[in-house]
């Protein structure tokens, strides 16, 4: 295969700085102008270690004096709080939730609750904490912006997510034990959950507190009256079970893979006793994983779940979260570290792979956590430092310094003596950690997707929307095919794999990093593996190189009938004559084969009538059979089940996260 380093370079690059507009690009140029290129070929290119290369960049008279201009002047970005923005938008939200309760026609209050509701979000997401800034609201703004959402829930008929702002409300300072108000507001929401018994019962004490004012009561009934439960979507994502259980040697795998190691491969994962059609291999969560920052407004920036009625970190604006729960997970591990640089971040156009080293980092339990699951990683995963450029160890290395610098500056490694650059020792092996995390997350992270679905139907008009990417210690261990043997989706940012063809024992499970034989061609294939993961791929697909999908005729090949015989025969020109096999060189008999063959394809059929009516899990069964029967008797490239293995792979997804856009 033609080594072409340009554009290894430019694959290379994309792993580090995502976007040419960021200051980071130009702060590496700059350096690398600055030290010139016969220092960085001589002798930075030279240097044998990470912890050799981050030394330099911070000590060595070529290079430092630029690295520390620009990382001094590291300072917190992130969008802050504005108080008279929440109270403008919270007073929106109400001019819309008044205006609907006036509306006629059913589908204007709808939409006029719509217009509240995202104006309601935007005054939660803009509130300050508590009692921050007194000048407005006495300091309750974010505590007001809760009570006026849960209001706008409650016509809504979303009486969970109102009930879940009241309790907010109260957490944020609403006086709630003598309030007749806020327990006629928990009434209706209990009401809007079909909870009536819970209703009646903080009915019966906002009754008590209103004593002789029992006119907010008779309101509050008649309001109870009129509610209707919006109708709640059942979840359809479900985390499958591992196939015989969890293998006790590979976390996160089953007990039907096992991982072996071979000079030229590596290590790999194949199967164990033998796999079937459909079995879960791996079900994983992630070492870490982020968000896209395209999605910080539409996701969880924890769990990656939509968003619907965020609930914001109390000291930015920039991100969100799906539940009080969710917020306090993060905030008390990584984003506590991460707030006040979120628009840093994003503005060096660093790429979501530089995301995932930092969290390694921010979300350990302490650094020297941080530390031993960084060098463990680059102890065990593919990293190829060895055969790096000297202009990509100098990008990575200045990204790591980057980075190090965001944890000086959040006091990760704890109160400073100085605003200083330098680096501490242990400040170095952190930065010598990040810059091999660099290195080996460009091999081995995953991206994370969910599947986007339409109201008329689950499977016509899905899209595949990537939201974030993740490291995976077990999933990063499955090598690569043209035509993966195992197809991945995922449950929130947990990885499930689960087998789309049989496998032999000790037969490699194989995934697909991108480039897929049914789409791109053997030399377009080879130049984007070779140039975005540095190997070339010798799998049967290549090998045999197999035409695209679109090309591939009716043709099948048998497997030849005779006891122990591994050859494949054409099919016969005439099923009433016994076929020669060159291999064994006995006469066998293919009719028995075409006879399965033509019920297999009846089991596509039916299985695409399943889909067709949205019967996911009947589909899924229908397919496993198929295909499980087919490798009995004829081998790929076949272009029915080829067809078959993909539409299993968009079942199984569709058991995954979905959401609807």
């Amino acid at each position: 295969m033609e080594y072409e380093p340009d554009y290894q370079k430019i694959c290379s690059t994309r792993t580090v700085q995502s976007d040419k507009k960021g200051f980071f690009n130009e702060f590496y140029l700059d350096v690398k102008d600055a030290c010139g290129d016969k220092w960085l070929q001589n002798y930075f290119g030279k240097l044998k270690s990470n912890a050799a290369r981050i030394l330099s960049i911070f000590s060595d008279r070529e290079i430092c004096d630029p690295v520390l201009g620009v990382l001094e002047h590291v300072q917190p970005v992130y969008k802050q709080k504005d108080v008279l923005l929440s109270s403008q938008r919270r007073a929106q939200a109400d001019k819309f939730y008044l205006m609907s309760s006036n509306a006629e026609v059913e589908e204007d209050r709808k939409e006029l609750l719509k217009q509240a509701l995202m104006h309601a979000n935007l005054a939660v997401m803009r509130a300050p904490a508590p009692n921050l800034d007194t000048s407005v609201d006495h300091g309750l703004t974010l505590a007001m912006a809760y009570l006026t959402r849960a209001n706008i829930l409650i016509s809504q008929g979303e009486g969970e997510s109102a009930l879940n702002d009241l309790k907010l409300a109260a957490n944020f300072g609403v006086e709630s034990k003598q309030n007749v108000d806020y327990y006629c507001k928990m009434a209706k929401a209990y009401a809007a959950m079909a909870e009536g018994a819970r209703a009646e019962i903080s009915l019966k004490i906002a009754e008590k507190l209103a004593g002789a004012n029992t006119g907010i009561i008779v309101m509050t009934r008649k309001e109870i009256a009129l509610i209707k439960p919006a109708k709640r979507e059942l979840l359809t994502e479900v985390t499958p079970l591992l196939t015989h259980g969890e293998n006790p040697e590979l976390s996160g795998a089953a007990n039907v893979v096992k991982l072996v190691e071979t000079k030229d491969k590596g290590r790999f994962v194949v199967a164990d006793q033998g796999l079937k059609t459909g079995d879960v291999v791996l079900a994983e969560n992630p070492v870490a994983a982020c968000l896209l920052p395209n999605f910080f407004g539409t996701n969880c920036h924890h769990c990656f779940k939509r968003l619907h009625t965020p609930v914001p970190c109390l000291h930015c604006s920039g991100i969100a979260f799906c539940t009080a729960q969710c917020m306090g997970e993060a905030c008390e591990s990584y984003h506590r570290f991460e707030c006040q640089f979120m628009d840093l971040f994003i503005g060096s156009g660093m790429s979501i792979l530089c995301f995932i080293a930092l969290r390694i980092f921010t979300q350990a339990a302490s650094l020297d956590d941080g530390l031993a699951t960084a060098n463990l990683l680059f102890e065990h995963l593919c990293s190829h430092q060895d055969v790096r450029e000297a202009d990509d160890h100098l990008q990575r290395s200045l990204m790591a310094g980057f980075l190090m610098r965001i944890l000086q500056k959040a006091q990760y490694f704890g109160r400073r003596k100085t605003e200083g650059v330098n680096p501490t020792a242990v400040e170095l092996q952190v930065a010598t950690a990040l810059l091999g995390l660099l290195q080996l997350l460009q091999y081995n992270a995953h991206e994370i997707y969910h599947t986007m679905v339409t109201d008329e139907h689950c499977f016509e008009g899905c899209k595949v929307v990537y939201v974030g990417a993740g490291l995976y210690g077990t999933g990063s261990y499955f090598n690569h095919e043209c035509w993966p043997s195992v197809a991945g989706y995922f449950v929130g940012k947990k990885l499930v794999m689960s087998a789309t063809k049989p496998h032999r024992p000790n037969e490699i499970v194989a995934v697909n990093y991108g480039p897929i034989f049914t789409k791109m061609n053997l030399k377009e294939r080879q130049r984007s593996l070779r140039g975005r993961y540095a190997f070339n791929c010798n799998c049967l697909t290549c090998q045999e190189n197999w035409p695209l999908l679109q090309k591939i005729d009716k043709q099948v090949r048998f497997w030849c009938t005779s006891a122990n015989c591994v050859n494949l025969l054409k099919f016969p020109k005439d099923l009433a004559k016994d076929v020669r096999c060159p291999r064994c060189r006995k006469n066998v008999s293919l009719k028995e084969s075409v006879a399965k063959l033509i019920k297999i394809e009846e089991l596509y059929r039916e299985a695409a009538e399943a889909m067709q009516a949205q019967k996911t899990s009947e589909a899924i069964e229908l397919f496993k059979e198929g295909i499980d029967a087919f490798f009995q008797i004829a081998a790929l490239p076949h272009k029915d089940t080829l067809i078959a293995q993909q539409a299993l792979l968009k079942c199984n997804a569709n058991t995954g996260t979905t959401f609807k856009k």
